[in-house]
């Protein structure tokens, strides 16, 4: 009698043990507060050791506000400072965002880094800097999103005296910024283990509604999203509309050194933008931005031309007339008649929509030391960069 009693008590607690299982396999994939540490923390309940660790990609989220997020554990976005926004992985793991600001270090994949009480408006003051560490060692690239970034204009001659943002470290050179670059990406090589250290200055005598919120994402050396060598900037897609750095359609308040009104680009830039060629497509057609008479001035008098020649073919230059801002193009046909254009330089206050079947798809941007008013005829006044469409043409 006593040996039955002990089986049936044993299979009782078999049951038990099962259901106890079961249970807390459940909680682990759908309790929001799936935490391990929290099955330790009931008092008076025994632990078996077969309650399993769950394990998840820590992939890109959708949070709660503007920002993506990174999923990972919740003790593990505390232990990065991050603020949790959201759920994921089936509700495993916490939707965390890391946002940094000055003078901080990072080596978490994406990572913000916002300006002092962003997006309140930032007086200014020492330079603010944020160093990138590779996550690991199969990262190439870091990705920059300018998520929103005001900064004050250059001088009118081109120059960032006032606000500037630098980055260095990496195996691509980037050129000095400012203005507003809101809705820029660049794409910056990691040079082996070094860091990327990105510093804005921003005078604090200067009263100006500054601000930022940058995203950076580390690619890795095999990702799809990994711009070319020699790519400052990249895009995809069928179609798209480029803009130089700081393009607006209003001018520049400040004046040149020569009195005159003053330029938004800014001087010695040299790079180069890239466009995925798409799956049956073959060649690529750019064009000036419509409505927007102001989309293709490079150089020239802007404030001395109508509308009759400001974004037309009148005020279109090409080839030797293009020696200090220009951008450059490949191989390229008007794309109204198919005959060669036998230039690849474009400047001036207007441009004829061009195609061209060179591979790979790539402008090259330009600009010159003095971007200002000089003894040239006619004079750069009141330049505004560029803002061009493409349009992937199937084979």
């Amino acid at each position: 009698m006593a040996s039955k009693t002990f089986w049936v008590f044993l299979g009782a607690l078999l049951v038990t043990v099962a259901a106890i299982s079961v249970h807390g396999d459940y909680e682990n994939e759908f309790d929001e507060e799936n935490e391990l540490e929290e099955y330790s923390e009931r008092k008076g309940k025994i632990l078996f050791p077969f309650v399993s660790i769950v394990r998840f990609a820590n992939t890109d989220c959708s949070s709660m506000n503007t920002m993506n997020g990174t999923c990972l554990a919740r003790r593990e976005c505390n232990n990065l400072n991050g603020t949790i926004t959201g759920i994921c992985a089936n509700r495993r793991g916490r939707c965390c965002i890391v946002s940094r600001t000055c003078g901080s270090t990072t080596n978490v994949n994406n990572t913000y880094f916002t300006s002092p009480g962003y997006p309140a408006a930032y007086a200014g003051g020492a330079a603010c800097t944020i160093t990138v560490n590779r996550c690991n060692t199969n990262v190439c690239q870091l990705r920059i999103d300018f998520l929103d970034l005001v900064l004050s204009q250059p001088d009118g001659d081109g120059n960032c005296v006032t606000d500037a943002i630098t980055i260095t470290g990496g195996n691509t050179v980037v050129p000095v910024l400012c203005g507003d670059n809101t809705g820029q990406t660049l794409y910056v090589d990691f040079n082996g283990n070094n860091a990327i250290t990105i510093t804005v200055t921003a005078t604090l005598a200067t009263t100006f509604a500054r601000r930022w919120n940058i995203r950076l994402t580390q690619l890795g050396c095999d990702c799809p999203g990994i711009a070319p060598n020699g790519c400052l900037q990249y895009y995809t897609g069928t179609t798209g509309t480029i803009n130089s750095f700081n393009y607006g359609g209003a001018a520049n308040t400040l004046l040149s050194a020569s009195l005159v009104t003053g330029t938004r680009q800014m001087v010695n830039l040299n790079y180069g933008i890239c466009i995925r060629m798409e799956a049956g497509f073959c060649s690529i057609q750019y064009a000036q931005a419509a409505n927007d008479i102001y989309s293709f001035t490079l150089t020239g008098d802007v404030e001395g031309a109508d509308n009759t020649v400001l974004g037309t073919a009148l005020g279109a230059s090409n080839n030797g007339a293009c020696t200090t801002d220009f951008v450059v193009i490949p191989n390229p046909t008007v794309t109204a008649t198919g005959l060669p254009v036998g230039t690849d330089r474009f400047c001036g206050l207007g441009f004829v929509p061009v195609t061209t079947a060179s591979k790979p798809f790539v402008i090259y941007a330009v600009t010159d030391a003095n971007e200002g008013a000089t003894a040239v005829s006619p004079p750069d006044v009141a330049n505004r960069g560029f803002s061009l469409t493409y349009t992937q043409i199937a084979c």
